[in-house]
């Protein structure tokens, strides 16, 4: 097998696309599908159509909407796979309004709501999104309390969190574990190999991997995309730490007013202990009149 000449970001969503994303390759894409939604042999996907994964410029500075691979698959159920390399707080609103919008456009007129198909959104993340639960494949649905069974299938999503993967012996992974493995890059070749006798289609995913890094031209692209991502986050990285820095500022400003106000009051005590008059006591602690009787109530 052919070496590879560069290493990649497997969470890099031009390789994702190129990998993931092309019907040469939609073997795999099902297989990756049906795995995350436990669909077997008897309900398994079996074709699946890749969409136009750019919308409309939803921003004044024109930036698109971009979804990683956006599919339909066989019957007619619509699938979001989306990339999160780091922690956002939005990332649960991103991905309903996505999803939320795929749904939405199937609606034409004179349609019954009956036959509008189900969407899927599969999160894969390179953080911790959920610290509190152990699991590192998670779904959200819409329920209602009191009942276990989700009262609707329109929008499920699904989030895999990458780092909370960890293995005592790779050999014991599982099929969707093996993937996950895969993508979180933290496993060497060694160990891959392994894998792959858990799941063979993984030796497919790898030989492509080495090909798209023997390219020049497309490892080039990956590296501008790669270059894109690393300048966002860094803004986004810098807008934080400055909003630290601006809060710490304020608080310390905050904490010294009420420390000298409450520094004032306790003067203010003392001196009504020693009954002299409101007006004084208000002249000497800069505190207002109407405070001054509040405490002498107190």
């Amino acid at each position: 097998m052919t070496k590879s000449k560069h290493k990649v970001y497997r969470l890099n969503d031009f390789f994702f696309k190129n990998l993931m994303g092309d019907e040469k390759r939609s073997n795999l894409t099902l297989r990756f599908l049906n795995l995350i939604l436990n669909r077997t042999e008897e309900n398994a996907f079996k074709s699946i159509q890749f969409l136009k994964t750019e919308q409309d410029p939803l921003t004044k500075d024109g930036k698109l909407s971009i979804l990683d691979v956006k599919a339909s698959v066989d019957d007619k159920t619509f699938v979001n796979i989306e990339l999160q390399v780091s922690r956002q707080n939005y990332i649960i609103k991103r991905s309903m309004f996505y999803l939320s919008r795929i749904f939405s456009e199937q609606a034409v007129v004179g349609q019954d709501y009956d036959e509008l198909k189900p969407v899927i959104g599969i999160n894969l993340l390179d953080f911790k999104l959920f610290e509190e639960l152990p699991n590192w494949h998670n779904t959200a649905n819409f329920t209602v309390k009191g009942i276990e069974k989700p009262i609707t299938d329109c929008i499920t999503m699904h989030f895999l969190e990458l780092p909370k993967l960890k293995f005592s012996d790779v050999k014991k992974a599982k099929r969707l574990e093996a993937w996950g493995a895969y993508f979180s890059g933290v496993y060497d070749e060694k160990e891959l190999e392994v894998l792959c006798m858990n799941e063979p289609l993984l030796k497919e995913a790898i030989s492509y991997e080495q090909a798209f890094t023997n390219n020049d031209e497309m490892y080039r692209k990956y590296q501008q995309r790669e270059d894109a991502i690393r300048e966002e986050t860094t803004k986004i990285r810098l807008g934080e730490k400055r909003g630290i820095i601006i809060g710490r500022k304020e608080g310390i400003t905050i904490g010294k007013k009420q420390g000298e106000k409450e520094k004032a009051e306790t003067m203010a005590r003392k001196m009504l202990a020693d009954n002299v008059d409101l007006k004084i006591i208000a002249k000497y602690t800069e505190l207002p009149l109407e405070e001054i009787i509040k405490l002498s109530k107190a």
